[in-house]
């Protein structure tokens, strides 16, 4: 199958290595073009020379204006592609528009958000939510394949529907890892080593994905980009907007994001809450 590729970034490059190891024919178009050195996939120059006479193409960039304009660009192509894959995080509200201007011009449009960060991309193993046409999930399913894992994927609806459940994972995973660095903060400060602590909740009810998988990291001082705080934090703003009203626990969570150095790992809101070690040297 041929793909055409926008935004080969930190989670775009492992989507696009493992698109090309399960034998699809991947063309790429990178803002920056030094982003897709390596990369086993044919560079084009524009958005429309990625796509035209792709059956399948894919956007994974930052937030809405971004996917506003890389849709529209793909739509502009000589032969658009028959179906959109949206990777982004994005405002449901953005991508039910979207779908409408890709039916206008016979497009089906996806939105697939995912979740498990860069080595989730890396691997293949990624949760994808979808949103849109069972037609088009069909058509689309080998690529989706290739990119995550199809036991972790999720038909959840018509358009939008996959953003709406990302953003529910969103909003539970800025909760419960500052909610865990708080606990684990208390606990540290009456006199437990927190490697001791993390150890017991993995044994207890308090466990969870983020002790498992973020906080080894955390505990080490290590803050490195895999989910930017900065990404984080724009999730939370579409989560706001979403509810269209108080979240008791999620706006809480997203002040204390918003103290975070958005270019750090979204875990380095354990600082607020713990005595941690320097992160490693760059």
């Amino acid at each position: 199958m041929r793909v055409g590729f926008v935004g080969p970034g930190l989670m775009g490059a492992g989507m696009v290595r493992n698109l090309a190891g399960a034998g699809h024919e991947v063309v790429v178009f990178a803002r920056t073009p030094a982003r897709a050195e390596g990369l086993p996939a044919r560079l084009a120059g524009t958005v429309a020379e990625a796509v035209d006479g792709a059956e399948v193409a894919c956007t994974c960039v930052t937030d809405s204006p971004d996917s506003v304009a890389v849709v529209a660009a793909m739509l502009a192509a000589g032969r658009p592609p028959p179906v959109v894959c949206d990777f982004a995080t994005i405002a449901p509200a953005t991508a039910r528009d979207l779908a409408a201007r890709c039916a206008d011009r016979g497009v089906a449009y996806l939105d697939c958000p995912v979740s498990g960060g860069p080595p989730g991309a890396a691997a293949g193993t990624l949760a994808v939510m979808v949103g849109g046409e069972a037609g088009a999930l069909e058509r689309a399913r080998p690529v989706l394949d290739a990119v995550g894992d199809p036991a972790k994927r999720v038909h959840c609806g018509p358009s939008g529907a996959g953003l709406v459940a990302k953003l529910v994972n969103n909003l539970l995973v800025a909760v419960i890892s500052a909610g865990t660095a708080e606990a684990m903060g208390m606990g540290q400060r009456a006199g437990v080593d927190p490697e001791v602590l993390r150890r017991v909740l993995l044994a207890s009810s308090g466990a969870s994905w983020q002790l498992e998988h973020l906080f080894p990291r955390v505990l080490a001082g290590d803050h490195r980009p895999g989910f930017r705080a900065r990404d984080l934090r724009k999730d939370l703003g579409h989560a706001q907007d979403l509810a269209g009203g108080p979240l008791p626990l999620g706006d809480v969570a997203a002040g204390l994001f918003r103290a975070v150095d958005g270019a750090l790992d979204y875990g380095a809101v354990a600082r607020r809450f713990m005595d941690l070690p320097e992160p490693p040297a760059a």
